[in-house]
């Protein structure tokens, strides 16, 4: 509230001297997670310029900002081609009292084309609302389904003139956006579509309605559509996302359409705080594990346990034993035990038609592979998951590293491909780097191994993953100070980390050749004795 600084905890104003660059910065310190696509920031502040110039002109912006925060860290401020992002804890995201008429004063920009960022001021000085939580898949202690009603209410699609082949590329679209939710979360979700089923917009507090819209605008241009998935609260209409546009009819539709429910996912999310956060179990206890805080995992662990104890199901066991992965491989705890044939046992117990079916034979099956040798089981697992569901990233993920693993590398590169597109604005994506950093090391291509490596490690700087696969991979390719470099910024996160460990068993569920080359780089950089 009221004029723009930024001070450093020892009194030193390090405040940007630049109104454009005070306009940026505060757009990302109030940002879900801090983070936003290049798109939207061009979009906001250069709305009016062609696509090449505002590019520059953001490029220019950055390269400037980073030299403000200097004093903050190197990596303070982390950009690639695709998003913005501050450093986790380098600025505190604002309170819950950042709303309101004094937001930013003064800071009215004379640029053309920053419609956008008019747009963002208005919201924020004349909305009383809570604000978006920069930590926006922070899970709480107690989270359980059921504890907050959530529902989506699917509105017929807006148009003009388009035909019903035309309209049914916009309806499937729109069901392959729905099945990353079905597929992901227990919300429920109400398909009002069809123009003669009466559509009440029941307010939360007085029915199980729908507590959101999700609609579709389509238009045609040329001989092409453009489709735009809105979000709206039910009781107000107020739009809360918009899609960009997008062709249904294109041939990786279902991977957007994906990638395009995960942003979903996630702006439902940043309407809450974390004291009310949404049911969107599961979604939200493997959000908590990728956070990658040791002790959210833990308390996601605990939280797990006391469910399986009160309540045991499937989705739980599955979860719990995918919680065993992050606690092994980033060096947080030992794994508990294993039981294969109970994990079996369960997933047997769930209906074939149950959405959420995929996601669990995912998690079950990569946390067999990871934790346990029976990688034939697994391999049948997330081959059974991929058949329910070819568009889920986080399982496409796992089937691009068993394959990976029993030496399929076209089709495990075929695998990471599909994962990046449909899980491009996913909050993990900085893991399917890591996959594509693993494949890309097993074809040779040592380049394009550090490239996914250093993308994860752009969205991600204490990712123990990417910092292994870096150092393999520089390892591998004869850069010896810098793999050493790598292992020392592993071992300063976690002391005492067993690197040995880590590549005996990577060793053991590799393919032959990529595990000498492996042991071969690793000890030519000193890092394996």
């Amino acid at each position: 509230m009221g004029a723009f600084r930024i001070i450093r905890d020892d009194g030193q104003d390090i405040t940007p001297g630049s109104m454009l660059r005070q306009a940026i910065l505060a757009v990302l310190i109030c940002a879900p997670r801090q983070t936003k696509s290049r798109k939207s920031l061009q979009d906001m502040f250069w709305g009016e310029a062609d696509a090449a110039r505002a590019s520059a002109n953001l490029r220019t912006a950055l390269y400037q900002l980073r030299h403000d925060l200097a004093s903050l860290g190197a990596d303070a401020l982390v950009a690639d081609r695709n998003v913005v992002s501050l450093t986790p804890g380098r600025i505190p995201a604002p309170g819950a009292d950042c709303r309101g008429l004094g937001f930013l004063e003064g800071l009215d920009l004379a640029l053309d084309g920053c419609t956008g960022f008019e747009d963002f001021l208005r919201e924020m000085r004349l909305c009383d609302t809570e604000p978006e939580d920069s930590a926006s898949w922070t899970v709480p202690d107690g989270f359980c389904p059921g504890r907050t009603h959530l529902a989506l209410g699917l509105l017929p699609p807006v148009h003009v003139g388009l035909t019903s082949a035309e309209l049914h590329f916009a309806d499937h679209f729109v069901d392959d956006v729905v099945s990353c939710l079905w597929q992901t979360t227990s919300m429920d979700v109400h398909d009002l579509r069809r123009l003669d089923h009466p559509i009440i917009p029941l307010p939360v507090e007085t029915g199980r309605g729908a507590s959101h819209w999700l609609q579709a605008s389509v238009e045609k241009r040329a001989k092409a559509l453009r489709i735009r998935i809105q979000l709206m609260e039910a009781g107000t209409r107020r739009v809360l996302w918009l899609s960009e546009p997008c062709d249904p009819a294109t041939e990786h539709s279902a991977d957007l359409a994906y990638a395009i429910g995960e942003l979903v996912l996630d702006r439902l999310t940043a309407e809450y705080n974390t004291a009310s956060i949404p049911d969107l179990f599961p979604i939200t206890a493997v959000a908590a594990m990728f956070s990658l805080d040791p002790q959210t995992i833990l308390r996601t662990e605990a939280q797990l346990d006391s469910m399986r104890a009160a309540r045991p199901s499937c989705v739980v066991e599955c979860l719990h034993a995918f919680a065993q992965v992050f606690k092994l491989h980033e060096g947080i705890a030992a794994a508990s035990d294993l039981d294969a044939d109970h994990l079996c046992e369960m997933l047997a117990t769930m209906r074939p038609s149950d959405p959420l079916l995929p996601l669990c034979q995912s998690l079950a099956g990569y946390a067999m592979h990871m934790l346990g040798d029976d990688s034939e089981t697994a391999l049948l697992l997330i081959d059974a998951a991929y058949q329910r569901s070819p568009h889920l990233a986080i399982n496409l993920d796992h089937l691009a590293v068993l394959r990976l693993m029993r030496g399929d590398i076209d089709r495990a590169a075929d695998a990471v491909q599909q994962c990046l597109r449909a899980g491009a604005f996913s909050p993990w994506r900085y893991t399917y780097d890591v996959t594509g950093a693993m494949v890309s090391m097993a074809r040779g291509d040592f380049r394009g191994a550090l490239l996914h490596a250093n993308q994860a490690l752009l969205r991600r700087p204490r990712y123990l993953g990417a910092l292994r696969y870096a150092m393999a991979g520089l390892a591998m390719s004869g850069k010896t100070s810098d793999a050493r470099r790598m292992l020392t910024r592993i071992q300063t996160l976690r002391p005492g980390y067993d690197i040995s460990g880590w590549a005996e068993g990577l060793m053991r569920r590799a393919p032959t050749d990529l595990s000498q080359r492996l042991v071969q780089g690793l000890r030519q950089s000193d890092i394996l004795q």
